[in-house]
Formats: structure tokens, C-alpha cells, sequence
């Protein structure tokens, strides 16, 4: 099985401690503990669900995902972990907005001319973990987060479920399992990665099954 995952920093590995990219994430360790599927990464650091980062304009995640897909046809399932860029205050965050962008990330892959000759993919949505309490303290004045941005970040979890409820689509909340570290408030460490992977790789299984039952 291709499995395609899109996400952020907390997809590319990005190290609490020193930014530097992290060897055991969670998408690398789901690759050992699914040795026969192939994983694609499709990380980037500051990558949003919907909101535009003037600086980085290809951070914008549902204008890039064509790209990403028509790249890499065929693909089984795609796991979408997006939104803590989005909580950025510059944003004015919402997670009922957030979730509408994830939405647009589900019609889009369902649609059935992206690839014509394959079937369209399955997709599990996973809620990213919520920002820690320190971080509106520990950012002060001129952060990148407030406490709008922590609040939000806590409902994330529920409008996400929401809409993949709506849809049918799979759903996790990373948030059940993992947490960010406390060094940053914002970043999966080691330890979480490998709990993230773990409870990732026990889903995939279960989406699986039920295929296979069907």
C-alpha cells in the first residue's frame, strides 16, 4: 500500500531541542512497522491547512495538495496531520475554520478525475497535538502564539472529528496519545514520535481490516 502523509513540522521531525531533523519520526518508524507499505513524506516546516504565509506562499497547504497528489498517483490513503501553523495569532485563528480547510482537503482528494485509472485514496485526518499552557507565557509579548491560539488549539481535536464524521473518513486525535514538548510547547520530541507512530500504524491496520472484510 502507497500511503502518502502530509503535514507540518511535526511531520518533517523537527527537533525541540535544536531544529535539526529528527531520525526517528513518527513517518519513519511507521515505515518498520509496516516494512511491506510504502511511505511518502511530505513535510514542511510552517505548512498550514489553509491560511497564507506571505513569506513562505508554498507553506499554504490546499494550494500545494494538488501538486502533492498529482505527484504521487497512485496512492491508497493519505493521512493529513495539519493546523498548528494555522494557530498563528497573525491568522486569528479558528479551529471551526480550521476544520472547514480540512474539508476542502477531503473534496479534493476525493475527486474522481485526479486519477482515473486508480481508486480514490482512503484518507485519515489526525488532529494535531494541542499546544502546551506554557507556550502563551513562555512567547510573551512578541510570540507567535496566544492564548487565542491555545484555546483553539484545544478544540481542534472535536471540529476535526466533525468533519470526518461528515465525510466518513477516518480520524485520530493525536492529542490521545502524544503530547509537545515542553521545551517548546509546540514540537513532538523522540518519545512522542514513537507513541504517535504506534497508535498511526495501529489505525492503518484497522482501515485495513475493514477493507478487507468489506
Amino acid at each position: 500500500m502507497r500511503i502518502l502523509c502530509i503535514g507540518d513540522s511535526n511531520t518533517w521531525g523537527y527537533t525541540p531541542e535544536t531544529g535539526i531533523r529528527m531520525e526517528k519520526r513518527w513517518t519513519k518508524l511507521l515505515e518498520e512497522y509496516r516494512p511491506d507499505d510504502k511511505i511518502i513524506e511530505e513535510a514542511m516546516n510552517g505548512r498550514t491547512v489553509t491560511a497564507k504565509d506571505t513569506i513562505v506562499p508554498v507553506r499554504c497547504g490546499i494550494d500545494t495538495l494538488p501538486i502533492l497528489m498529482l505527484s504521487h498517483v497512485p496512492v491508497d490513503l493519505v493521512i493529513i496531520m495539519l493546523g498548528t501553523n494555522d494557530l498563528k495569532k497573525q491568522f486569528n485563528p479558528s479551529a471551526k475554520h480550521l476544520a472547514l480547510g480540512i474539508e476542502q482537503f477531503i473534496k479534493y482528494i476525493r475527486n474522481p478525475h485526479l486519477a482515473e485509472n486508480y481508486k480514490i485514496p482512503k484518507i485519515l485526518i489526525v488532529s494535531p497535538v494541542p499546544l502546551r499552557d506554557e507556550i502563551v507565557e513562555r512567547q510573551s509579548l512578541f510570540g507567535e502564539f496566544d492564548e487565542n491560539s491555545l484555546k483553539q488549539s484545544k478544540f481542534l481535536a472535536q471540529t476535526y472529528k466533525d468533519i470526518s464524521d461528515k465525510y466518513e473518513v477516518d480520524f485520530l486525535n493525536a492529542g490521545r496519545v502524544a503530547e509537545a514538548s515542553l521545551i517548546d510547547c509546540l514540537h513532538l520530541d523522540e518519545k512522542n514520535h514513537e507513541k504517535l507512530a504506534k497508535y498511526i500504524a495501529s489505525k492503518i491496520s484497522e482501515i485495513l481490516d475493514y477493507e478487507e472484510a468489506r
